[in-house]
């Protein structure tokens, strides 16, 4: 079973899979993103650096690279997610994270998206830019964060046809009775897929 993850950049992926992977070790999770980092830190820059000084044109050429590399670890096991996003945000405009050539790649069974009330993501945002002094080539507004959700939709559709996977959206619009209830909510439903 191959899942891909997605979602808006402070849409916390790792803290939900750091949680589904105590109940799941045997689950190989791939992080994209690391690929990315490990190409821009011989350019001298950060992941976020790179996402935002890199063109698409040269994008697309590393792109290629990290997804023939993630395709040979996703080989090498039964059980996979790969943690990545729908969308970037380039200087150009909006550049797909699952492009055709990703998508034959990794053949997904499933694509899973988190969705968040577009409030808990523009706090998680801000958190990073006052606490963390990470600034994301992503939005800062409410109107924002709701054109990005629907690029994502618009992209993980079409990601679906292409390949005939199945979309699964994670919502959780309701407030949180606790801590993390809905990163414990996801991690259920994701497990579930690898039943």
């Amino acid at each position: 079973m191959l899942a891909v993850l997605v979602g808006l950049k402070g849409s916390g992926k790792t803290t939900l899979m750091k949680k589904a992977l105590e109940k799941r070790p045997d689950i190989k999770h791939i992080v994209a993103g690391d690929y990315f980092a490990e190409y821009y830190k011989k350019k001298d820059m950060n992941r976020d650096q790179g996402d935002l000084r890199v063109n698409s044109s040269e994008h697309f050429r590393i792109h290629k690279e990290v997804f023939k590399k993630i395709k040979e670890e996703c080989k090498k096991h039964k059980n996979v997610i790969v943690d990545t996003h729908a969308f970037l945000t380039k200087k150009e405009g909006f550049y797909p994270g699952l492009p055709l050539f990703a998508l034959e790649e990794l053949k997904p069974d499933v694509i899973v998206a988190l969705e968040y009330r577009p409030e808990d993501i523009l706090k998680r945002r801000e958190k990073d830019v006052k606490e963390l002094d990470r600034k994301r080539s992503a939005a800062l507004t409410i109107e924002g964060v709701k054109l990005e959700y629907d690029v994502q939709r618009g992209y993980l559709f079409a990601a679906s046809a292409m390949v005939g996977c199945t979309v699964k959206l994670l919502q959780r619009f309701e407030p949180e009775k606790h801590v993390f209830e809905h990163t414990e909510k996801n991690a259920e439903e994701l497990l579930e897929l690898f039943e």
